[in-house]
């Protein structure tokens, strides 16, 4: 498919799901329970641009990716348009809303489960390297502004520069009471946070000691901080869902329209080969823990791709109309799925239904449906795929 026929497809795709998606305002109990064995997520968004071309596409450059493929269920048309707004394009993402700019107004999976289910924010986490790409930090606005999810359903959000680099002068009862502010956390979580940061000072998560470095600058080294928390939040704290940003992607834009001795597609290309390393690490930790090999789901989706071409100066941006731009692919791997591939269309707003259904939880404000195809079939019968998109 060339771009012009991708563009005129895209562009019917947007009409559909513009005037076909109609969220329910209901319940968040949902008519029918299953028992998963999933008791713990990790939602890898491998974001602000990154192509399927290189995580999901090629096992050569990025192997560990390609062991999800293999032992997970891979859903390889998962559509989204709005592809060069980042805020906007994130937000979709993490509410499976659209109705919205670049702050999330409606919930996510960690508010519609923490209300679900009532528990303590140290069970809920939004992991992020940097600061400044839309994270989630100190002003409520970043959480949700739902009038009905409020202060008790806020998960824990940790910002690793903020942390581990390149100051790490404070104390770890300073560290929490600067960077875990107003996120509703108890006397004794925040003990308990007083010591996971003290253990991983002593574990030097800075050093990250990769075959393939990191790029010695931010947001890099922020992102890949982020990844290297991962399982010590989940060893320490067992929380129900993770929820890992990443940004270092967006250096495929290179040097705006100018000619540079490192390409954007260069440091894009270094950014894909570290975060793959370091996604093996993760795995490597879920599969050898007797307790999280067990109940530990590993997903993966990004907001969305990049342009399917590198243009003259050696940049590969985010446009309108590109095919690996806007037909993503999302990797569902864990003790509740299937090993295989689903080739037919569906979309970005099926993901919150679909990840927060590990819970038995509903989502009535995400416009979407769940993915029955994925389910093993001892866990029973879905109701069936109503498409949101239509081409």
């Amino acid at each position: 498919m060339n771009r012009r026929d991708f563009f005129k497809a895209a562009s019917l795709a947007s009409g559909a799901v513009a005037f076909g998606g109609v969220p329910s305002f209901g319940s968040t109990i949902p008519e029918q329970t299953y028992n998963f064995q999933t008791k713990h997520v990790i939602w890898i968004m491998n974001g602000n641009g990154s192509r399927k071309k290189e995580w999901f596409e090629s096992p050569n450059l990025s192997p560990n990716y390609a062991r999800l493929v293999k032992e997970g269920f891979v859903y390889s048309e998962s559509h989204n348009e709005t592809v060069s707004n980042h805020g906007h394009s994130w937000t979709e993402a993490i509410t499976g809303n659209r109705n919205q700019a670049s702050r999330p107004l409606y919930p996510t999976p960690l508010h519609y489960i923490r209300k679900e289910y009532g528990d303590q924010a140290s069970n809920y986490w939004f992991v992020n390297g940097v600061s400044y790409y839309r994270q989630w930090r100190y002003d409520h606005k970043y959480f949700t502004l739902h009038k009905d999810y409020g202060e008790a359903t806020r998960p824990a959000s940790l910002t690793a520069t903020h942390i581990y680099w390149p100051d790490m002068k404070r104390t770890p009862a300073q560290v929490v009471e600067q960077e875990f502010p107003d996120m509703g956390l108890t006397p004794a979580e925040k003990k308990k946070m007083e010591e996971f940061i003290d253990a991983t000072y002593k574990a030097r998560l800075w050093e990250f000691n990769l075959k393939n470095p990191v790029i010695p600058r931010d947001p890099f080294v922020g992102d890949a901080l982020g990844l290297a928390v991962i399982p010590h939040v989940l060893k320490e704290f067992k929380p129900k869902m993770i929820i890992y940003q990443q940004v270092g992607h967006d250096t495929g834009h290179g040097n705006g329209g100018y000619l540079r001795q490192q390409t954007g597609y260069f440091e894009y290309e270094k950014v894909c080969k570290t975060t793959d390393e370091q996604v093996g690490r993760i795995i490597d930790f879920v599969k050898n823990d007797p307790y999280f090999s067990k109940n530990t789901a590993i997903i993966v989706r990004p907001e969305f791709g990049r342009d399917d071409e590198v243009n003259m100066y050696g940049e590969v941006n985010h446009s309108d109309g590109y095919y690996q731009c806007c037909r993503s692919a999302e990797i569902w791997w864990g003790p509740d799925f299937k090993a295989g591939r689903h080739t037919g269309l569906t979309n970005r707003m099926d993901f919150v239904p679909s990840i927060t259904k590990l819970f038995n939880v509903e989502t009535p404000y995400a416009f979407g449906n769940v993915h029955p195809e994925m389910f093993k079939d001892s866990l029973g019968k879905f109701p069936a795929y109503r498409p949101w998109t239509q081409v």
